[in-house]
């Protein structure tokens, strides 16, 4: 009984994210992989979301600790798994797609150093605000959930593989500049050093693993029409749950900016 719930939750949450695909957005995708990848590409810098103020403005310039310490945790939903994902997401597959999944997974891994596997890095910001598991589950928003939640769906499913090759590849492609102003906050707080490992390392590998998906994921894959679909689809999914998110936390932020409350 609880399958059959959580199938049918997640058959609903996938048609309201076909539903929200702006029509005619998809008509016309290159079939040629190479220009299909430019395509993709090109789709997320003409999104809305793409260099959100929320980044660009709000982290960069006027976000303080208590700002940085919430984003934090609602952004534990996809970076503090982001290895479970990946893990996931690759069986089934071989070849290229499979090498540079398992590399990426590797990196998650710290290459096998303990102390640099990337969700040890990420629990160490928690302890640098001391955050807890407790107020983690209180102060989720739904729109993080979502977008957290939609990864997990996508990688668990093989069914849904070729959605998940869009979704991880568009959010690890969208990270290096996001995390560019995380950094420039951070640095410009004054706040320990051992809390940013994990940002400015994903500054650097997550440019290389972009990269890296798109040249040995996307494009052997993009000979197929099925997978041409599911990767454009899961991709939106991304822009589109990532737009609603980052809305969200900049409604909730800038006014106190705006009415002078917070300097």
């Amino acid at each position: 009984m609880i399958h059959e719930i959580a199938r049918l939750v997640e058959s609903a949450t996938g048609a309201a994210e076909d539903a929200r695909i702006e029509a005619g957005l998809l008509d016309g995708m290159p079939t040629e992989p190479a220009a299909y990848v430019s395509w993709l590409k090109s789709l997320a810098k003409q999104h809305r979301v793409y260099k959100h103020p929320y980044y660009t403005d709000f982290i960069s310039n006027h976000a303080d600790s208590e700002d940085l310490r919430l984003y934090m945790i609602q952004e534990s939903v996809i970076d503090a798994r982001f290895d479970d994902l990946l893990a996931l997401m690759q069986v089934g597959t071989d070849g290229p797609a499979k090498m540079e999944i398992a590399a990426n997974y590797w990196d998650e891994m710290g290459n096998g150093r303990p102390d640099e596997v990337h969700t040890t890095l990420f629990k160490r910001i928690f302890e640098v605000f001391d955050v807890r598991d407790d107020e983690v589950a209180d102060r989720l928003t739904g729109t993080a959930l979502l977008s957290g939640n939609l990864a997990v769906m996508l990688s668990r499913y093989r069914c849904r593989y070729a959605e998940a090759v869009g979704y991880l590849g568009m959010t690890e492609w969208l990270v290096p500049d996001r995390f560019v102003c995380v950094v420039r906050a951070w640095e410009r707080l004054g706040l320990p050093e051992v809390g940013i490992t994990y940002h400015r390392l994903h500054i650097t590998v997550d440019s290389q693993h972009a990269a890296g998906w798109f040249h040995n994921v996307v494009k052997p894959a993009a000979t197929s029409e099925a997978m041409r679909i599911g990767i454009a689809r899961g991709t939106v999914w991304r822009l589109n749950s990532s737009a609603r998110y980052l809305d969200e936390r900049l409604a909730e932020t800038a006014p106190r900016w705006a009415d002078g409350s917070r300097r």
